[in-house]
């Protein structure tokens, strides 16, 4: 009729959101002082489902989450329950934590997917530094929509392919418009200049000091439930337990790798390497709290260093025989 416009809808098209579970953890937990990040990734999936639905146009059909599962964890990854809460679908692939196998598998499944759906479904990419620019080429040269968000994006733009520049979103803005206000420290590498790597120890000696031994018991309570330890949580983590104390962090994780007990590695990551902390079963004081935690499954472990206000117990602030 004459004097009325036609109001057309926008055009949602459908997109299959792939995470790299494990590289989005690694650098969510290097380089934010929230002690939730596995809350923290959960909040960027969600904000950047909210981000392409109403900026994009785009209708996530399926979100698919993947993640290594260290050797010996055969219960599965403790996020588990939070994703399928979430509609996140689990894809786990049973090597170390540092491996690149997430990546791998990732890369895989995308292009099962892709060859599986028609050039009209969107594909988004999420991960901490991980910039995937293979994938991202195959899938645009099958006529698919690609948005690669990265939380770690390359200097400039020059340091990428001139076919997929335009593919990539510096998704570090939405940790900071999520519920949970995350902003990650853009200082580098936490620990470049607080302890070097070490090496695993080719001698063990009995730990004598108590408060080095009850520092052991710490760790293999808060952490002993992972193959290996990220140096941040863990500093942040004993810093609040010893706040009282005159014992320092650093100094007592020095005395544990003296004793062969623990020893530090790098590992390089983009654009920051980041130390892992290894515990040595072979040492006998590992071996006897080990031992004494024999009992306790993943479910059981003490996952407060996740959760920032939960303050520390009494026995572990004070160290008291």
């Amino acid at each position: 009729m004459p004097g009325q416009r036609s109001q057309s809808r926008p055009r949602y098209r459908n997109a299959i959101v792939l995470i790299d579970y494990t590289n989005v953890f690694g650098v969510v937990s290097e380089r934010s002082v929230n002690d939730q990040p596995d809350a923290v990734v959960l909040d960027l999936i969600k904000e950047l489902h909210r981000h392409i639905s109403d900026h994009m146009h785009l209708k996530p059909l399926r979100t698919l989450a993947f993640a290594n599962l260290p050797p010996g964890h055969v219960k599965g990854h403790r996020a588990t329950g939070a994703w399928l809460a979430q509609g996140i679908e689990p894809r786990f692939t049973y090597a170390r934590s540092t491996d690149e196998a997430s990546a791998i598998e990732l890369a895989m499944e995308a292009m099962q997917l892709a060859s599986d759906a028609g050039p009209d479904t969107a594909f988004v990419l999420l991960s901490g530094n991980q910039l995937f620019v293979p994938l991202v080429q195959r899938l645009q040269r099958r006529g698919h929509f690609v948005l690669a968000a990265t939380l770690e994006s390359p200097s400039a733009s020059n340091h990428l392919p001139n076919d997929c520049q335009d593919a990539y979103l510096n998704a570090d803005f939405l940790l900071k418009t999520g519920a949970m206000q995350v902003e990650l420290d853009p200082s580098g590498d936490h620990n470049s200049g607080i302890m070097q790597a070490s090496g695993e120890p080719s001698e063990v000696h009995p730990i004598t000091d108590d408060i080095v031994r009850k520092t052991l018991e710490i760790i293999d309570s808060y952490f002993g439930q992972y193959e290996e330890i990220y140096l941040t949580p863990l500093l942040r983590r004993l810093s609040e337990i010893f706040a009282d104390s005159e014992d320092e962090p650093k100094t007592l994780i020095n005395d544990l790798e003296k004793s062969g007990a623990v020893w530090l590695e790098k590992r390089r990551g983009f654009p920051h390497n980041y130390t892992i902390l290894m515990i040595n079963e072979n040492h006998p004081d590992v071996a006897e709290i080990k031992d004494s935690h024999s009992n306790k499954d993943e479910s059981d472990y003490d996952d407060g260093y996740y959760d920032e206000d939960e303050p520390a117990s009494d026995e572990d602030a004070h160290f008291d025989d």
